[in-house]
């Protein structure tokens, strides 16, 4: 019998548009989508990190580059931050409910 391994699911795209990453000093990774035919397994225990492909439609000295992807690392940590934030004021808050009602 074959070794189990566990398998996740990704899409790759093309490299970084030259013009828009030069433009950006290195900050704008504006890639393409190739859909169906860029999706591959890969084993889970390669994964070094996740980031979100998010659409955009750039447009450079007037020429609309079409419908493009931007990378974002780390999605949903400033959302987490943000989170426990409000958290911690809902226990402040709840501190100085109680304390009036003494």
């Amino acid at each position: 019998m074959g070794q189990e391994m566990p398998l996740t699911l990704i899409s790759l795209y093309s490299h970084p548009d030259p013009s828009l990453l030069r433009l950006s000093v290195n900050t704008l990774w504006s890639c393409e989508y190739h859909g169906d035919a860029a999706l591959r397994f890969i084993d889970v225990k390669s994964i070094q990190s996740v980031v979100a492909m998010v659409p955009h439609t750039p447009v450079i000295e007037g020429e609309d580059l079409g419908e493009r992807f931007f990378l974002v690392e780390k999605p949903g940590f400033d959302v987490a931050i943000i989170a426990g934030i409000q958290e911690n004021l809902r226990v402040e808050e709840n501190i100085e409910i109680d304390s009036m009602d003494s």
